[in-house]
């Protein structure tokens, strides 16, 4: 399982155009259960365990409860911006391309297009010292959604730009937003 989820991260990253269009033709309307059962759920949990062993490798004394806190970030991080960032999509976005609200198609789309968001924070959560060269990585995440628009959304070409720019900012900033929020309501789960 874990084999073919690096599969379709590193094909979705480096071979984008070919996946999205796979993924349209295996798309199940209406039932996100494999989806979230071998994709979504082992993704936020792998960046989890990232987060505990970088956590525990990077401090100077061993530290549980630093570990266990950062693992918990992690998963409130990535996992509310998944959801914020479906909700956000099917809601708003989709009606303003033109396309009607469907939140399982939302869930789908926004899941696949956090492909390289996800592998960036499984590196970084491990090493914490390539997180400013991850900035620059993520405006990659603009291009896989400009083609998911096309081939997976079949998005008409007058409201890709739009809903490419918009998608890509709440991809990008959504993580980043939450994770503010979390340190800014919850001072102890500040990673020092």
């Amino acid at each position: 399982m874990l084999k073919q989820l690096f599969i379709l991260l590193y094909k979705l990253i480096a071979e984008p155009t070919s996946t999205w269009r796979s993924l349209a033709e295996r798309y199940d309307e209406g039932n996100n259960e494999s989806f979230y059962r071998n994709y979504m759920f082992p993704i936020i949990g792998i960046i989890a365990l990232m987060a505990f062993v970088g956590t525990l490798l990077a401090l100077e004394r061993y530290d549980l409860s630093m570990a266990l806190k950062s693992v918990v970030k992690q998963v409130f991080v990535y996992g509310g911006s998944f959801y914020l960032s479906a909700f956000v999509t099917s809601d708003f976005l989709f009606p303003q391309a033109g396309l009607p609200k469907n939140r399982p198609l939302a869930e789908r789309f926004i899941g696949y297009a956090f492909a390289l968001s996800f592998v960036i924070a499984m590196f970084t959560a491990l090493m914490p010292m390539f997180t400013m060269f991850s900035y620059l990585i993520i405006l990659y995440c603009f291009y896989l959604i400009w083609v998911g628009s096309s081939y997976f959304l079949h998005i008409k070409e007058e409201f890709i730009v739009k809903f490419t720019v918009l998608s890509g900012l709440l991809i990008v900033f959504s993580p980043l937003i939450i994770n503010f929020l979390i340190e800014l309501c919850m001072p102890g789960m500040k990673i020092k």
